[in-house]
């Protein structure tokens, strides 16, 4: 009977004790000051992190079986020098924390956290410090040396955390405008492993993104300073972007070894923004990437676009006043004759109209320096015709773009060249040399060994104009274009090679084209001085064929891509074949791609009666001897090398007897029977 009195006052004090607790867990609640305990709460955390931390709003806390809380209104302050006084601001924060972890070992085990309207900028300070980066804080009393103050606190994160209706803003050093990210949902989630789960969506400039990612504890990654593993995965717009690595805070900075890649899909709505020379096809490009103390060692790029395989290796160094760029870079094809499809029509986009700031390369140049070597095994420059063994070096410096030497090997000759450009005069110049150069070879595809043969040319440009553009150079250009094409022979379809326009232009100026197996070139001249983008010929322009000869005069605009010329033909006599007189002047001008051609009346009338003489006789020989003409000048080619003056070893020949033009309609009647 002791016994169980005994055992019936235990459970009655066991009861009593338990009650006891409840109403005085229910008293310390409704009479605990909360709002206190907030503000407790944020000195904490603003003493661990060295930021400001305020609730300004209601603050809701409950104690079992966790702790749990809400916060309305919450604030993380900036450093000084930022744009604004906070650095993060939140609408609502609710968390808990496991109670029992606390109460034993002081470890605060995060089961969930949730975050409602969060606004964060990420800027550089003047400093050249991120305001991301929190300062060095007193560590508490019984910490290890070396321990910092959030590493003293363990942390481990058991439940998800959500980020709903979030802006993140990152503003560029030296001002800007900021890049605004909007983030509807966002969540981080422990796995398995040790590993962690990432996972949302992204909204900027209209690309809605969805990143995918695992990563290492981001807690222990903050607070012991271990590397942070990553396998992520962006995707939006067309564009699909991976990283696999690793990452580690340093006493030094940030630093991350990483396996980076950028795939896009023809007609990528987002690459038509970034790049919009490369969206019109499908593309991709790889690269490890090894960034710390403010240098970015890109090896092993790898990349293919259009039929075109690139890799190389870059470096970007950041440390200095300016970023440097260094490295080489290598592709087998660069295709410039392909059809490419318009990227913005690929891509479903419109203009939305110029570019802000100073949009010309010009703008650029200040900005970086750089040291690049290139080189390109095959340059496809014109249907059936390869440039090869293309290389060059591209330095900026100071404003100053030279890219010299350029060297490319083309229809059995060479290419040499450089291209100067310096931003602060706003000018540019070009030159190039070429030597033993085959002409016929650039027919390409016409089979310039069957079709036409030899034709070795020079040629040397030099040219100073305005830099912001290739169309504003030609336009604003001055200096010489000068070119010498040696004896060559043209028959077949390598007559026509020129496209209709040209060949109407070698029609008047050679109406026997049509009926001699083929043309014997002996020489061709250009000797042309450029001024304020227009290139000036003075009896500078000159053929010489075993048929004829001809000598032009006008000018063409670089810029507008026209010319206006006044050639002057005349026929050569052959033994046993007589001269015929040809057109006085054939005016060719318009558009360069496709000008008209003009004829005097007189040397027409005269043409087309030596072409019906050929056909009605079968031979030349009935051509009556007035339309005979040798022509005025027999060497048009060295008086365009001597710069339009005549040789000094040429005779002054009389005129031949001029037809009137009543002996021309004569002899036309005759020819045709009326």
């Amino acid at each position: 009977m002791d016994a169980m009195r005994t055992l019936r006052w235990i459970a009655v004090g066991g009861a009593a004790a338990v009650a006891l607790v409840v109403v005085a867990a229910i008293v310390a609640y409704a009479t605990i000051d909360t709002q206190a305990i907030a503000r407790y709460a944020a000195d904490e955390v603003s003493r661990v992190t060295g930021r400001r931390v305020d609730a300004r709003g209601p603050v809701s806390i409950a104690f079992w079986p966790r702790l749990a809380v809400v916060a309305n209104d919450v604030t993380i302050a900036n450093p000084p020098g930022a744009s604004r006084p906070e650095f993060a601001r939140a609408g609502v924060v609710r968390g808990g924390v496991a109670t029992w972890p606390l109460l034993v070992s002081r470890r605060v085990v995060a089961d969930g956290i949730e975050i409602e309207g969060l606004d964060l900028l990420l800027e550089t300070l003047p400093g050249g410090r991120g305001n991301w980066q929190l300062a060095e804080v007193r560590v508490p009393a019984g910490a290890e040396p070396g321990t910092s103050a959030t590493a003293a606190v363990p942390v481990t994160l058991a439940g998800a955390i959500r980020i709903v209706d979030a802006k993140l803003a990152w503003r560029p050093p030296g001002g800007g405008d900021a890049t605004v990210i909007a983030i509807p949902r966002f969540e981080v989630a422990p796995g398995g492993g040790g590993r962690f789960a990432w996972q949302g969506t992204l909204e900027h400039e209209g690309t809605r993104w969805t990143l995918v990612a695992t990563t290492g504890d981001p807690t222990m990654a903050v607070r012991g300073r271990v590397p942070f593993e990553i396998d992520a995965k962006l995707a939006g717009g067309g564009v699909t972007l991976t990283a696999k690595g690793r990452a580690e805070q340093r006493d030094t900075g940030p630093a991350a070894v990483l396996d980076a890649s950028v795939v896009w899909d023809a007609g990528s709505e987002r690459m038509a923004r970034w790049a919009p020379d490369l969206a019109s096809e499908a593309g991709r490009v790889s690269a490890r990437i090894d960034a710390r103390d403010g240098r970015y060692a890109f090896g092993a790029i790898a990349g293919a676009f259009a039929g075109t395989k690139v890799d190389g290796n870059l470096e970007v160094d950041t440390k200095g006043g300016v970023p440097r760029i260094g490295g080489r870079l290598h592709a087998d094809t660069v295709d410039l004759v392909r059809e490419r499809p318009s990227a913005r029509a690929a891509a479903g986009t419109t203009a939305t109209g110029p570019a802000k700031g100073d949009s010309s390369p010009l703008g650029k140049l200040a900005s970086l320096d750089a040291d690049l070597d290139f080189v390109v095994d095959r340059l496809r420059v014109r249907e059936g015709v390869d440039a090869t063994n293309a290389r060059g070096r591209v330095v900026v410096e100071g404003g100053r773009l030279a890219v010299e030497p350029i060297d490319v090997d083309v229809a059995g000759g060479r290419i040499s060249g450089s291209v100067r450009a310096d931003a602060a005069t706003a000018r540019g110049r070009v030159v190039a040399d070429g030597r033993g150069i085959e002409m016929t070879r650039l027919l390409g595809k016409l089979d310039p060994g069957r079709n036409a043969s030899g034709g070795t040319t020079t040629f040397a440009i030099d040219l100073q104009g305005p830099a912001q553009s290739p169309q504003r150079f030609l336009a604003g250009a001055s200096g010489s274009l000068r070119a010498d094409v040696g004896p060559a022979r043209v028959k077949g379809v390598a007559l026509d090679a020129g496209g209709e326009a040209m060949s109407r232009v070698l029609d008047a100026l050679n109406p026997f084209r049509r009926v001699d197996q083929g043309t014997e070139v002996q020489c061709i001249v250009a000797r042309l001085a450029v001024r304020d983008g227009v290139a000036h010929a003075d009896r500078t322009l000159a053929i010489e064929t075993s048929r004829l000869t001809a000598s032009a005069s006008g000018t063409i605009d670089l810029g507008r891509q026209t010319l206006d010329l006044l050639v002057r033909p005349r026929s050569r006599k052959v033994a046993g074949i007589p001269a015929v007189d040809l057109a006085e002047v054939v005016r060719v001008s318009g558009p360069i791609a496709s000008p008209g051609v003009r004829l005097d009346t007189m040397g027409a009338a005269k043409t087309a009666l030596a072409i019906g003489g050929v056909v009605a006789s079968g031979g030349l020989g009935m051509l009556a001897t007035p339309l005979l003409s040798s022509g005025d000048d027999p060497s048009p080619c060295a008086t365009a090398r001597a710069g339009g003056k005549p040789a000094s070893t040429q005779q002054e020949r009389a005129p031949a007897k001029q037809q009137s033009p009543e002996d021309v309609v004569r002899s036309l009647r005759g020819l045709f029977k009326r």
